[in-house]
């Protein structure tokens, strides 16, 4: 639902070229698990030159556990 993820985008602080893709609430195990997202296309700074390049690759997806929102345990999918 698109008032999910503008509710998690505003809880996790995500600002652009950075949304919420999507989230899945299970009230019944009181977690919310959101999933990090760009753009397709997108073009990042070089840490570098500061150069904006093309992305060719994510790394394998990893869950950090966020601070728990409206009394559910929270995670951040990226």
């Amino acid at each position: 639902m698109v008032q999910d993820t503008e509710l998690y985008r505003h809880l996790l602080g995500m600002v652009a070229p950075w949304t919420v893709g999507r989230v899945e609430m299970d009230p019944k195990e009181r977690r919310a698990d959101a999933w990090a997202a760009h753009p397709p296309g997108e073009r990042w700074p070089c840490p570098e030159c500061a150069h904006a390049l093309a992305l060719f690759d994510h790394a394998e997806e990893r869950v950090w556990r966020h601070l728990d929102s409206c009394a559910f345990q929270t995670f951040l999918h990226a």
